[in-house]
């Protein structure tokens, strides 16, 4: 994926101790952006580093490290956790700022947590991330 030319946004979790943040984890633009109630991360993509995808989350979640600080992501929305809210995406914060006329279609990805789309969101962000 050329970062100039295309968008990417997906549902995502922060995960990590007694608590789990969704929210959505978009790029564009050569940034990477994590929006939750409010903005978690907004960096240059060239600034994200020590990218692994551990293989015990099949493919479901990576950790990296962006804006100086180590983030355990998932696609798969862990049990008990609801969807991130579609408001978050009208942050205008970062990447969001840059993907005006997009609604409709992210709109559409409420719910989308299931394995199968959590393991799909995996790899095409593997194609984006740096690593």
């Amino acid at each position: 994926m050329h970062p100039t030319t295309q968008a990417l946004v997906s549902p995502a979790w922060l995960i990590g101790g007694l608590r789990n943040v969704p929210g959505y984890l978009a790029t564009a633009q050569g940034g990477l952006t994590f929006v939750s109630d409010t903005p978690v991360f907004d960096v240059p993509l060239a600034q994200v580093t020590d990218v692994s995808w551990p293989w015990w989350w099949f493919g479901g979640g990576v950790k990296l490290t962006a804006a100086g600080q180590r983030w355990k992501v998932t696609f798969v929305r862990p049990n008990g956790m609801p969807p991130p809210n579609p408001s978050m995406l009208e942050t205008g914060v970062g990447v969001f700022g840059l993907l005006t006329g997009t609604w409709h279609d992210l709109y559409a990805m409420r719910g989308l947590a299931d394995v199968r789309s959590g393991r799909a969101a995996g790899k095409r962000w593997r194609e984006v991330l740096p690593g």
